[in-house]
């Protein structure tokens, strides 16, 4: 953690300085160092700058966002209400019994891929036990969602990335998570050291049920093609269901609606957005 007597980017600039050999150029996939203080730079000269906020922002290439700004300041103010905050314990309880599988570890490096606004990550780093030390990173293709999780105060490197060219190292992670976002399991593969794990987050036939009864009647959900293609790229080596409710207000109400992308199509046709 930093006090606000310390500038967000001062202390960006230390944790990456720190893990600088985790980075790779997404452009030449060189090795990288930091540079001036404030600079991620290869040896061909490739450099990227810390923002004021205290984020990398690694794309090489303008890219289409799906996810509107609304989308993720609503799913951020979810989040806060804790929402997910069963699914982050569970999270948190599959990665330390990980951790003690791994008796020769001292710490450990996670990255959540496609974090969009980051709360899932920084919760997790506000209840995860103290004893536990690790390296927390968070990216994502969205510039807005990341702009919002640097707002977080809290130890993460997060970075603007594309997740089918991450700009880390091979083998440089030992936890990848993977909630509720796309994946790219090459990619995901390459990163992960040998004895790495991925924790993949989908959501169940139940989740969210009552808005997707509101707005698709009874058009049933599966994620069987999401499993399928997972299973087809990676060793599944345990799978564990979470179900539990969580009440809703009238104030947080419109809100969840907002967070999801299941109504953004409707409520684009309709003119509400």
């Amino acid at each position: 953690m930093y006090t606000n007597k310390v500038k967000k980017k001062d202390r960006a600039a230390e944790i990456i300085r720190e893990n600088q050999k985790r980075f790779r150029c997404p452009i030449c996939s060189g090795d990288m160092t930091i540079k001036g203080f404030y600079s991620l730079v290869c040896g061909s000269n490739h450099s990227f700058d810390i923002s004021r906020k205290g984020y990398l922002n690694m794309l090489t290439s303008p890219c289409n966002i799906v996810y509107p700004k609304e989308l993720f300041e609503a799913r951020h103010k979810v989040c806060e209400e804790g929402f997910y905050d069963q699914l982050i314990d569970k999270i948190i309880n599959t990665i330390e019994k990980y951790k003690k599988s791994q008796e020769d570890k001292k710490e450990l490096t996670i990255l959540d891929a496609g974090c969009g606004e980051g709360s899932h990550l920084y919760r997790m780093s506000q209840r995860i036990k103290k004893d536990l030390k690790y390296n927390l990173f968070g990216v994502d293709i969205s510039k807005e969602g990341i702009n919002i999780a640097s707002n977080n105060s809290s130890d993460v490197i997060w970075t603007v990335a594309d997740l089918t060219r991450l700009p880390f190292q091979n083998r440089s992670f030992d936890v990848v998570l993977n909630i509720l976002s796309p994946a790219n399991y090459l990619e995901f593969d390459r990163i992960l050291n040998g004895e790495g794990i991925i924790i993949k987050v989908v959501p169940g036939q139940l989740y969210l049920q009552e808005l997707r009864q509101a707005i698709y009647k009874n058009k049933k959900y599966s994620n069987d093609k999401v499993v399928d293609y997972f299973t087809s790229k990676l060793e599944v080596v345990h799978v564990e269901n979470i179900s539990y409710k969580f009440s809703i207000d009238d104030e947080l109400l419109p809100i969840l609606i907002k967070m999801t992308p299941l109504t953004w199509g409707r409520m684009l046709k309709e003119g509400t957005i």
